[in-house]
């Protein structure tokens, strides 16, 4: 039958997951594992906030893991790869590792302090809502449930079964084991009461025609550049009105200097005949 495979293969998953998480301790702070087939063979990928834990000093510790994944669950070729989370209080795996860890080195009289620290860790964040249970003999010997909870978060239908972030995990105590369930509410959830307020056309028609003005300022300098060319030829034709006018004195020079010797010679002349 398909589905005895599909139950066997994913039985087979979980028991790598289980594999992959007890080679590492809590400080790891391991985030997701995800597995997926390719043609070369399973492809492993550990989201966690600190990859060089897991990759080793030259790798050696991701290889010995290849191995044992390869010889434990008979895979063909196993290729584990590192992704980083940028912030350990997006993720609701590592938030709950991490209060059940406080929980196990301080003890349970701290837990009030513990969950609502981290409360306001992932709300700074920017989730959309939050919500921590710590369930177990704390503070006294009877088991008690202690609830954290803010902002916005959706407690049934669709998106609380598929699209929240959830994670679970055990802090052994001297009283007991308790359990720690950390539910987060990303703002990238998509909701079916969201509303999107869509910018109207008319503002968008001025951005354009400002844009358009920005980009006519140069033919405005160019129409300045044209106006000031004339002035060139104005001041060049003055320089040669002026030259012109230089030269005029020099023919009235000339002439007088041409009557004046017969003006002289004439009364010469009278002189002699009387």
């Amino acid at each position: 039958m398909i589905e005895r495979e599909f139950i066997n293969e994913k039985m087979k998953q979980l028991k790598i997951k289980e594999a992959i998480n007890s080679e590492f301790t809590k400080s790891a702070e391991i985030g997701g594992i995800t597995m997926e087939k390719t043609p070369l063979g399973e492809r492993i990928v550990i989201s966690t906030t600190r990859p060089g834990i897991i990759i080793g000093r030259g790798g050696s510790t991701i290889k010995e893991l290849t191995n044992k994944l390869k010889n434990k669950f008979r895979l063909e070729n196993p290729q584990i790869e590192t992704l980083e989370i940028p912030n350990p209080h997006t993720s609701a795996e590592v938030v709950a590792k991490k209060i059940a860890g406080e929980l196990e080195r301080f003890g349970p009289s701290r837990f009030k302090g513990i969950g609502y620290r981290e409360m306001g860790k992932i709300m700074t964040a920017g989730a959309f809502g939050v919500e921590i249970v710590i369930d177990g003999p704390i503070p006294g010997a009877r088991s008690r449930k202690w609830r954290f909870w803010k902002g916005y978060m959706k407690k049934c239908g669709f998106i609380s079964d598929n699209l929240l972030d959830k994670a679970q995990a055990d802090a052994v105590l001297k009283k007991g084991t308790v359990g720690v369930s950390v539910t987060i509410m990303h703002p990238d959830t998509p909701l079916p009461d969201k509303i999107i307020i869509v910018e109207p056309e008319s503002e968008k028609t001025e951005t354009i025609d400002l844009e358009e003005v920005v980009e006519e300022k140069p033919k405005e300098e160019t129409k300045l550049a044209e106006k000031k060319a004339p002035v060139k030829k104005i001041e060049a034709k003055k320089e040669t009105k002026s030259e012109s006018t230089t030269e005029k004195p020099k023919k009235v020079i000339v002439k007088k200097e041409e009557t004046n010797p017969v003006a002289k010679k004439a009364p010469t002349k009278k002189e002699t005949t009387k």
